[in-house]
């Protein structure tokens, strides 16, 4: 791990173990004995022909505290470039950032997306978010990533998540704990680049997530017949109106939201940094959320079928070992060719809901639970009959109007 920028911490922060846990471990061959072990080797690969030159964009820190971006930067590609797969050097990117005077790389431009192709010879860019990383026991790390075509016509084509805790699984006497925070982070970034190497190869994309338990559904939906679940739908999503004493909840449940859009073929997301382009040209500034002129300008812009706009009430990380995370908010999807709202949803959950015996089915942390959440909106979105308008506390809700627009402003009708 040193190689990578990342020394650990192994022999200050590794519990000691006794004997019998030892032999324990040795006798059943549990892979999380201690730290997370180095599952992947540091040499290089030879790029494989054929695979994406990609640039690895700073990381974006959503966790509000000060955290080692530049460490997990390097181990990004460090792992990238394990798996063969091509990554733009640091001193040829920065030429072309200071060329045109980029300021903001959490997202990528039209223009700044082109000069990366013909000037680079870059094929895509990955834009990491980090939005958890505590060294507190249990240790905690979220990470998201994102891959983004250059080029004329920049899409994202690829994003995945991972949030894990050192006690996600204990295992037999604690030998399963992960007390480095670094050996954890290590464990992350392996499961993304997993993740990204799997989509390379495979070159295409999974047919949505698997349907979650019923827990994580939504309290309250409205579905409008007019949305058609056979149709193909290009999604802008807008900032997400931040309620919650979490700084940047609104833009990581907008993450969690894009992720689980683009799991279905069915449904395309406009590139975050594309939106937030035209918000500026057209000087359209989201306070309290969007009205329908601005809506309708949004979605021309960028020639979207469907804006996704919403408000995060609550976006809480448990404290220490006890306690529980807990996620609280609401969506909206206005449609371009019918000019009003065609879903909308609540959703309100801890991460010990349901849990009643030693902890089984627990949440250890806010992404984990945001992200089954947000999955089950688009599930119900897509896959429910058009006529259920049923909410999980077994009422109808047929008469029941989809949420008041959060900027207070005349929404569509």
């Amino acid at each position: 791990m040193a190689s990578l920028g990342i020394p650990t911490r192994r022999q200050q922060r590794q519990p000691l173990l006794s004997g019998a846990a030892w032999l324990a471990c040795a006798l059943i061959g549990l892979s999380g004995c201690g730290t997370a072990p180095d599952t992947i080797r540091t040499a290089d690969r030879v790029r494989a022909p054929g695979t994406p030159l990609i640039a690895v964009f700073p990381v974006e820190n959503l966790s509000g505290r000060p955290a080692p971006l530049e460490d997990i930067r390097e181990l990004l590609s460090a792992r990238l470039r394990t798996y063969g797969l091509g990554v733009l050097d640091d001193a040829a990117l920065e030429n072309v950032v200071t060329k045109h005077r980029v300021r903001y790389t959490a997202g990528l431009e039209r223009g700044f997306a082109r000069a990366l192709a013909e000037e680079a010879g870059v094929d895509a860019i990955l834009i990491p978010s980090l939005e958890l990383y505590d060294e507190a026991t249990p240790p905690r790390v979220a990470l998201f990533a994102r891959l983004v075509s250059t080029g004329n016509a920049p899409a994202v084509r690829w994003i995945d998540g991972t949030g894990m805790a050192g006690d996600d699984s204990p295992g037999i006497l604690g030998i399963g704990l992960i007390g480095d925070p670094r050996a954890l982070l290590a464990r992350a970034v392996d499961s993304l680049v997993t993740s990204l190497a799997r989509h390379v190869s495979e070159a295409r994309r999974d047919d949505g997530d698997r349907p979650g338990a019923r827990k994580f559904r939504p309290k309250i939906v409205y579905r409008s017949d007019a949305l058609d679940p056979t149709r193909t739908y290009s999604v802008a999503v807008v900032p997400f109106f931040n309620k919650s004493a979490r700084k940047y909840a609104g833009e990581i449940i907008a993450l969690h939201m894009i992720r689980k859009l683009l799991a279905f073929p069915g449904l395309e997301v406009v590139e975050p940094g594309i939106v937030r382009e035209e918000l500026l040209r057209f000087r359209i500034i989201m306070s309290d959320g969007v009205s329908l002129p601005e809506t309708e300008t949004i979605l021309n812009a960028v020639n979207a079928d469907l804006v996704l706009n919403g408000e995060v009430l609550e976006y809480r990380d448990r404290l220490g070992p006890e306690g529980a995370p807990k996620v609280d908010f609401g969506l909206l999807f206005i449609e371009r060719r019918a000019r009003r709202v065609v879903y909308s949803s609540y959703s309100d959950n801890a991460g010990d809901d349901g849990v009643y015996f030693f902890d089984w089915g627990r949440v250890n942390t806010a992404h984990a639970l945001a992200s089954e959440m947000a999955g089950a909106v688009v599930e119900r979105m897509l896959r429910a009959p058009a006529t259920a308008r049923i909410s999980d506390v077994g009422q109808e809700n047929k008469e029941r109007m989809p949420p008041a627009n959060p900027s207070g402003k005349e929404g569509p009708r």
